[in-house]
């Protein structure tokens, strides 16, 4: 466990919100291969491997914005961690479009699967509680 700078065990504030941050991803990670596992159990390997690229899609796009938005050092300006966020969008969106635009052009993908990972991880980024539970 990170520890703050005083060495006290708590996380600091950004720690505890990037921590948070980062178990949205695994959470969408975890949807996704859920979702991949269900797609092939009722429709076999390529809707299997088709739901897992579009699960995929929607975990690397939250991760860049993740890494986007928590690039900078504690106790940045806010217009630095605006900054952040804005551009941690932009490249989600361009990331988003162009991973998707890659994947549907692929041959033996299953088009609604692929839809079926994207959106069931876009609903764990949503449904996600946010907030840190606690700094500890």
């Amino acid at each position: 466990m990170p520890l703050n700078d005083s060495g006290s065990g708590l996380l600091t504030p950004v720690a505890a919100e990037r921590r948070a941050a980062l178990k949205v991803v695994a959470r969408q990670a975890l949807v996704a291969l859920a979702v991949a596992a269900l797609a092939g159990a009722g429709f076999g390997g390529s809707a299997a491997r088709s739901a897992l690229l579009g699960g995929g899609v929607g975990v690397a796009a939250t991760l860049l914005f993740v890494i986007a938005l928590f690039r900078h050092r504690e106790g940045s300006s806010a217009a630095r961690v605006a900054w952040g966020f804005y551009l941690g969008q932009a490249l989600k969106v361009i990331l988003t479009v162009a991973l998707l635009a890659l994947v549907f052009r692929s041959r033996g993908i299953a088009p609604l699967a692929v839809l079926a990972g994207y959106v069931a991880t876009y609903l764990a980024y949503w449904f996600t509680p946010r907030g840190p539970a606690s700094r500890w």
